[in-house]
């Protein structure tokens, strides 16, 4: 059985930054871009990626393969612009999840831009978004995720979703609970809302104790086609989360605490007021991320190293050098190749 939370009712200290073109300030309450799918009826990948996307291509990979039908892609590790047939009405699409999203944000930077710009280049290309996710990180927590499933074990939400959903799990080992993921919504409905404990998340990623990671809830707005068209727009106009917030999560979620009126005159919760007050006060934050091609060098340092070590070792006794002929030897593919480019460019000279 869950053990019943009550939830901090302090305002967090959300920094505003009124200042345009600027980055917001992390601090225990952050929002960020999360995922982005916006499309383009042309199949001209020059002018995408140099007015919308602004990365040279000589820096990409080009495959030929793609995903949604798409039958090539132009990618710089995690950010992927996908191309069709000349008679494929497809035409163009740029697809970045959530570290794609981070990546992305080192060129924003090195430009001397933000999201907003980018979604305005979208929109100035006619772009549609069929997909834009946003993530609030709260690492104080308003609330716990247990004690709002709670509430809505006992009805204690007013909701426009028809569906709610839930998961969990239990250590039987250290005979202790894991995260809770709350689900609003449909996966298949144009918002989709998740709530779950980061912290347990990122403390079985890691095998650590979720103490040593600390508090910390992920919040995940998931819009589609003219959910994420308009909330890419408000997000232009007001650039800020006022919109997505208040729009989004207030007009479909409201706590209530219970009392012997009717239900949908029951007053809205202190912490839910407290939380949608401050989360409508934020601006995006950009977290650049400048390591490129991680997954690869992850791969050769956990798969390839023991066997590396084995071959140098042998040549240390040996007095051979087949390691280094190895490498002497071995030709790097294209893709390699794009990879070192990367690895050694100036961020600078890769946007335009």
């Amino acid at each position: 059985m869950m053990t019943s939370y009550e939830p901090p009712l302090a305002n967090r200290g959300v920094v505003i930054d009124n200042k345009k073109n600027t980055d917001a300030v992390e601090t225990d309450l952050t929002a960020m871009i999360d995922y982005i799918r916006v499309s383009f009826k042309t199949h001209d990948v020059d002018k995408i990626l140099e007015n919308v996307v602004h990365l040279k291509k000589d820096y990409m990979q080009e495959k030929d393969s793609g995903f949604y039908g798409y039958v090539g892609t132009f990618q710089i590790d995690h950010i992927k612009v996908f191309y069709s047939r000349p008679d494929d009405d497809r035409g163009i699409l740029v697809e970045m999840a959530g570290q794609g999203c981070r990546q992305f944000e080192t060129f924003l930077k090195t430009r001397k831009k933000t999201w907003q710009d980018f979604f305005q280049d979208c929109m100035n290309h006619n772009g549609s978004f069929t997909r834009l996710d946003l993530a609030l990180d709260d690492t104080k927590t308003y609330f716990s995720v247990p004690f709002l499933l709670e509430k809505v074990k006992r009805g204690e939400v007013i909701t426009r979703f028809r569906k709610t959903d839930y998961n969990g799990s239990f250590n039987i080992e250290k005979e202790t609970e894991g995260g809770t993921t709350l689900y609003f919504g449909s996966k298949k409905s144009d918002a989709y809302l998740c709530f779950y404990e980061k912290n347990h998340e990122q403390a079985q990623k890691y095998d650590r104790d979720v103490e040593d990671i600390g508090e910390w809830n992920r919040y995940e707005l998931r819009l589609k086609d003219d959910r994420a068209q308009v909330a890419a727009e408000k997000l232009i106009e007001h650039q800020d989360l006022r919109y997505v917030s208040l729009s989004i999560v207030h007009n479909y979620l409201r706590f209530v605490d219970k009392d012997k009126n009717k239900k949908e005159s029951w007053k809205t919760s202190e912490f839910w007021k407290t939380f949608l007050g401050d989360v409508g006060k934020l601006q995006l934050y950009q977290k650049p991320q400048e390591d490129f091609y991680e997954k690869t060098l992850n791969w050769l340092i956990r798969s390839c190293s023991p066997s590396i070590k084995m071959v140098h070792e042998y040549d240390m006794a040996s007095g051979e050098q087949q390691l280094s002929d190895m490498i002497i030897d071995a030709e790097l593919a294209d893709r390699h190749q794009k990879m070192l480019d990367v690895y050694l460019a100036k961020k600078e000279d890769m946007v335009c």
